[in-house]
């Protein structure tokens, strides 16, 4: 935030301040959303991994397995303190954030951001969900996209 607030004129504080991303980019700005809903009026997220952190070690898949090792380490206790569900569980509060999901029909993540949102919901977060046509490709990212600045547009003045 120091080296954006460096190099650009804005305004501080969470009321005018969001985080998203794309992918593993999305579950980073998710993350740190929940870790730190003080810093960010608005957290969104496009086709995100949710269940990254919770994923097993696999023969078949042993180049993405090396990849979430590499990124959370290959211990289940340490990847706990990363998981988005934990730390949705343990945050004290999700109702002062706007939250945005979008992910695409044909996306094999769709089912665990539903059941994120769903989650959200249940909390009554202020949350939009967004279902695009298309997978983990750009036709449904590019989709999602002006949706996820009309959502944070309210939040963030």
């Amino acid at each position: 935030m120091a080296d954006v607030e460096m190099r650009f004129p804005l305004q501080r504080g969470r009321q005018h301040t969001g985080i998203a991303g794309i992918s593993m980019g999305g579950y980073g700005a998710m993350s740190h959303g929940l870790k730190q809903p003080d810093l960010y009026g608005f957290a969104g997220t496009i086709s995100r991994p949710f269940d990254i952190t919770q994923r097993k070690a696999s023969h078949r898949r042993w180049g993405q397995t090396w990849r979430i090792w590499t990124i959370f380490g290959g211990r289940p206790s340490v990847r706990h303190d990363e998981d988005v569900f934990d730390l949705f569980r343990n945050s004290k509060s999700v109702q002062g954030n706007r939250w945005f999901d979008s992910c695409g029909q044909s996306d094999p993540l769709l089912a665990v951001n539903e059941r994120f949102v769903k989650q959200l919901r249940e909390r009554r977060a202020d949350v939009d969900l967004l279902e695009t046509p298309g997978g983990h490709d750009w036709q449904s990212w590019n989709d999602g996209m002006p949706r996820l600045f009309t959502s944070a547009e309210p939040a963030l003045r």
